[in-house]
């Protein structure tokens, strides 16, 4: 059910996105370690594949774990993603990271800091080259957004 309210709707899109990441600590809560590391492969399998011709330097997120590509398509009032990888856990990063984040407003993605996963305890799960490579799929879909 969508419930806009107050500045004309404009504050829903930031609540939405903490929303989502709540949802997304929610479901990896109960899991433990490796329970939540098979989760998030699984997730990775969801993610669908980029064609290989956008699996291109421009795209690719230098700094992680393993090959990751971050497309941006640029909507009127919203950024829209897709993404893919080379290792699944890095593909079921991305596939909740891409959930909590498509498809919203370029100024609610400008307001997210990297803390603002932080509920999600993936700094847990992750080594610390997995977790570099989630702030840094972050850190790009903000500066997607600071670019409209």
């Amino acid at each position: 059910m969508l419930c806009v309210f107050g500045s004309g709707g404009r504050g829903w899109e930031i609540m939405r996105i903490k929303d989502k990441i709540q949802q997304w600590s929610d479901n990896l809560k109960p899991l433990s370690g490796t329970d939540r590391l098979e989760y998030i492969i699984e997730l990775g399998r969801k993610l669908l594949p980029l064609d290989d011709k956008l699996k291109i330097d421009s795209f690719k997120i230098h700094g992680c774990a393993s090959n990751l590509w971050l497309v941006p398509r640029f909507e009127k009032d919203t950024l829209m993603l897709s993404a893919d990888a080379d290792a699944f856990i890095t593909k079921g990063t991305a596939y909740m990271v891409l959930d909590i984040l498509n498809g919203q407003r370029y100024g609610s993605i400008k307001k997210i800091k990297r803390e603002d996963f932080a509920p999600m305890g993936m700094a847990e799960l992750l080594s610390v080259q997995r977790q570099n490579g989630l702030g840094l799929l972050i850190t790009t879909i903000k500066k997607y957004a600071d670019s409209r």
